[in-house]
């Protein structure tokens, strides 16, 4: 194994795949570090579209700036914007892209860990086949998993990094201290390597260090 240290940025050969890390140790979540990180990884989205996959009330994607935009809940959900109402389908998010639409990026922002593990693999690779760049939000920890419950909005799966080797990620050890649990971003896209380049630089622009 290879193994490149510069700060809190790690990137290594494992398994014959580049892995690209970026570690926070002591900065915790918040509405604007989540809309920063996004920002980032989005970059410029102006004339691109969006799809919101489990998107509850929408707080924050609605701000990244998507001309074109769909949110998709399995339950009935009003959107924390108004205006953004007119956007959601009610549907479950796996048949939905099933249907074949594609988008610039698909986002599954705190939704894969509802799924299955079956099924959450099948949402990764259902975002890879209908748009540009796939982004994901989860828990880095285990947190209220209960693999027999049928509730939706329920946990039933833990994701970590190591499990999506082929996405960049960007890990919150402290994301949640009340929680005393941490979360990251992953993302993937054409010319990955690049793209993480980047993202870290605009992070750093931002004060991220």
């Amino acid at each position: 194994m290879e193994l490149l240290i510069e700060e809190q940025c790690q990137i290594y050969i494992y398994n014959k795949k580049i892995v690209m890390k970026i570690f926070f140790d002591n900065i915790t979540g918040s509405g604007k570090v989540y809309l920063d990180v996004m920002k980032a990884i989005c970059g410029d989205t102006s004339g691109k579209s969006m799809i919101d996959l489990g998107c509850n009330t929408a707080p924050y994607t609605c701000q990244l700036g998507f001309e074109k935009r769909k949110y998709i809940d399995i339950i009935e959900r009003k959107l924390d914007d108004e205006k953004e109402q007119q956007y959601f389908e009610c549907a479950d998010m796996l048949h939905y892209l099933r249907l074949g639409f594609n988008y610039d990026c698909t986002i599954s922002s705190d939704s894969i860990e509802h799924l299955t593990v079956t099924n959450g693999s099948i949402l990764l690779s259902l975002m890879g086949n209908f748009s540009k760049k796939q982004i994901i939000f989860t828990p880095l920890n285990e947190w209220m998993i209960d693999l027999n419950s049928k509730d939706p909005e329920g946990h039933h799966s833990l994701w970590t990094p190591e499990l999506i080797p082929d996405y960049a990620s960007i890990v919150f050890q402290n994301y949640h201290p009340t929680l005393n649990i941490g979360a990251w971003f992953g993302w993937k896209c054409d010319n990955l390597e690049q793209d993480f380049e980047r993202v870290k630089n605009e992070l750093k622009q931002k004060g991220y260090e």
